[in-house]
């Protein structure tokens, strides 16, 4: 009976922190998607790779990484730099950005 209450224990204890873990990663996965291009409606942001980066919801996007352009197809965003910087651009525009600068996140208005 104490080899069972053992086991059941340590199952019950594993499930509860890979339940956690599942939640924990789920939390900081990223708030964008790579394409090949600016998809309809969606903040863009290219990276000084020449990949296009979509903002996948509204509000706070989380997102790192040295982006030299950006492109509003739809939604107006602020990119926000690492040094507590901004750059604005207005929905149906286009502008570029300081690849220099780290991006730490991208505020889409909806």
């Amino acid at each position: 009976m104490q080899l069972l209450k053992k086991h059941v224990t340590r199952t019950a204890l594993v499930l509860a922190l890979g339940t956690g873990i599942l939640i924990g990663s789920s939390s900081s996965a990223s708030a964008a998607y790579l394409s090949y291009k600016c998809d309809d409606g969606r903040a863009c942001v290219y990276d000084t790779l020449g990949q296009v980066w979509n903002m996948e919801h509204c509000g706070n996007n989380p997102i790192y990484g040295r982006f030299n352009y950006a492109k509003a197809h739809g939604n107006t965003f602020r990119v926000w730099y690492q040094n507590n910087t901004w750059d604005f651009v207005s929905a149906w525009t286009e502008r570029s950005l300081d690849g220099g600068n780290m991006v730490t996140q991208v505020d889409v208005y909806c």
